[in-house]
């Protein structure tokens, strides 16, 4: 059963990484074609932005291509971490354009505005391309969401960026037509910075999840859950951690030390039972010990 769900994770996953590939370079062509044309050098810049994300797409790919390889004799708990690396890497290659656009912003206020305004047909690219990312963005988002898969909601969160900068370039070649020539760099800091912001978010929440770290509130949860089972005097010890986009519980119950070993198998089934499918608890580890204080059952 676990086979079929990754599979079927994978193949959810590939279609919206897919889709996000044929955007960038559709965009990245028409980008770079006409920014050459009309002479906007903003809308040419995004377009070899939207190259860059092509590799970050396939990286991607390749983490959720791993994840879903099943365990072998040196990878016992399997490869779905594959996926956090793919979304550590990707915010890593977010970050990258977002230095590169607030370099750019502050290069244009030292170089002082150029007085001069592209062809109003760049702007008009500029907004397509940025209504495309976000309806991109938000298909892929669905899927990370359904399918619990952080390397899809780094690739949506990649998304969400690139129509950040289509939009300011928009923008930027807009203010231009109107003479505010100092609008360019002003929304190229704001978007570089929403884009380091994004980053910043991807990643820690790759390298927490690397370092399982588990919310404590959460993992509280968990344990009230298991306390309200009948024979369970007391939870000794739990702990929590993310494999890939599920969570592994390791948990020490404390029970009636009279109980035989079928007993105390069939306590651990019900805790299975009570946890496994719910908020992504993908598999329980449990150990149990005779308890040293009985517990009062609500």
């Amino acid at each position: 059963m676990q086979g079929e769900q990754s599979d079927t994770r994978y193949q959810m996953g590939r279609k919206g990484v897919y889709l996000s590939i044929f955007a960038y370079l559709l965009l990245s062509a028409t980008k770079i074609g006409f920014g050459l044309a009309t002479g906007a050098k903003a809308l040419v810049a995004d377009g070899w932005n939207n190259v860059s994300d092509v590799l970050a797409s396939l990286v991607i790919l390749l983490g959720m291509w791993i994840a879903q390889k099943p365990a072998d004799h040196d990878h016992r708990y399997g490869h779905v971490r594959a996926e956090t690396m793919a979304s550590l890497i990707a915010a890593f290659l977010m970050a990258v354009v977002g230095v590169d656009v607030l370099k750019q912003a502050i290069g244009a206020f030292l170089r002082g505005p150029i007085l001069s305004a592209p062809d109003p047909l760049a702007m008009y690219i500029a907004v397509a391309s940025a209504v495309v990312m976000y309806l991109v963005y938000r298909y892929n988002v669905r899927i990370a969401k359904q399918t619990q898969n952080a390397a899809m909601m780094a690739a949506a969160y990649d998304n969400r960026s690139d129509a950040w900068v289509s939009l300011g370039a928009a923008l930027g070649i807009g203010a231009a037509q109107l003479g505010w020539y100092w609008a360019d760099p002003v929304l190229a800091v704001i978007i570089g910075g929403l884009i380091l912001r994004t980053a910043w978010e991807v990643g820690y929440e790759a390298i927490h999840s690397l370092m399982d770290g588990f919310d404590a509130k959460r993992l509280a949860e968990i344990e009230e859950q298991i306390e309200q089972i009948d024979g369970i005097h007391e939870v000794k010890d739990i702990r929590a951690r993310y494999q890939g986009s599920a969570v592994h519980v390791d948990v020490t119950i404390g029970v009636d030390h009279h109980l035989t070993v079928v007993e105390s198998h069939e306590l651990t089934e019900r805790v299975e039972s009570r946890l496994i499918g719910k908020e992504g608890i993908e598999r329980v580890y449990i150990h149990v010990e005779p308890a040293k204080r009985k517990m009062a059952k609500v």
